[in-house]
C-alpha cells in the first residue's frame, strides 16, 4: 500500500511539472504586445479640394491616439473634421436668378498606418469614414431645402517629415467619396473628388 502511495505521488508530481513546463514554454499571442509605446497628437490641416467641378480651399483639424510598435511602425486612431473655406456654385440650377453658392463640411473616425515612423522621412496611408453636411451659403436661396447630410469616405496617403521630437509636417493626396446627397444643385458625384492636404502635427509620437 505504501509503495502504491509513493508511485501515485511521483506520478502526480511529474504531471504537475509537465504542465508547468508547458505553461512556461507557451507564450500567449496578442494583437498588441507589451512593447507598444503610446502617445497622441493634434493637427491643423490646410488644403484644396474639388467639389461641383470647382476648386475650393479647405481647412481641418485632427486628433489621434498614437500606438508606436518596436519595429518602427505606428498606428494612429482618432477623429478628423474638414470644411470648405470658400464657396462653390450649385450645378444644374433650375431656379430663376443668380446661381447660389454651396459650402460643405465632413469628417468622422480616422485610422492611419505609418511605415518606419522613426525615420526622418516616411509615408503612411489614412482613411476617414463618417458623414458630412452640404448647405447653401445664403439659406434664402433655397426656400424648400437649404441643407442636407451625406455619407463620407476618404482614403489617401501622406508623406511625413520629422522636424522635431514633437513636431511633424505632412502632405498627402486623398479622394472623398460622398453618398446619399439629396440637395438641389449638387449630387453624390459632384461632392466626390480629390483633395490635396498639408498638415502640421504637434504632440508625442
Amino acid at each position: 500500500m505504501r509503495v502504491k502511495k509513493i508511485i501515485s505521488g511521483l506520478f502526480i508530481t511529474l504531471v504537475l511539472i509537465g504542465w508547468g513546463s508547458l505553461a512556461v514554454a507557451q507564450q500567449t499571442e496578442t494583437l498588441i504586445d507589451g512593447g507598444v509605446e503610446h502617445g497622441g497628437f493634434g493637427s491643423l490641416v490646410y488644403g484644396v479640394t474639388f467639389v461641383n467641378g470647382e476648386a475650393a480651399y479647405l481647412r481641418g483639424t485632427r486628433g489621434a491616439w498614437v500606438l508606436s510598435f518596436r519595429d518602427g511602425h505606428s498606428l494612429n486612431i482618432g477623429l478628423g473634421r474638414y470644411r470648405t473655406r470658400s464657396g462653390f456654385e450649385a450645378v444644374d440650377w433650375t431656379e430663376p436668378g443668380e446661381v447660389p453658392e454651396l459650402r460643405t463640411n465632413y469628417g468622422g473616425f480616422e485610422i492611419e498606418y505609418l511605415n518606419r515612423s522613426h525615420r526622418l522621412v516616411h509615408y503612411g496611408v489614412q482613411a476617414t469614414i463618417g458623414s458630412g453636411t452640404v448647405r447653401f451659403r445664403d439659406r434664402d436661396s433655397a426656400p424648400d431645402k437649404s441643407s442636407d447630410t451625406y455619407f463620407a469616405f476618404q482614403p489617401g496617403a501622406n508623406v511625413h517629415l520629422n522636424v522635431t521630437e514633437w513636431f511633424r509636417i505632412s502632405g498627402g493626396v486623398f479622394y472623398r467619396y460622398a453618398g446619399g446627397v439629396n440637395l438641389e444643385g449638387t449630387s453624390n458625384s459632384d461632392l466626390s473628388g480629390p483633395s490635396v492636404f498639408f498638415g502640421l502635427r504637434f504632440g508625442s509620437f
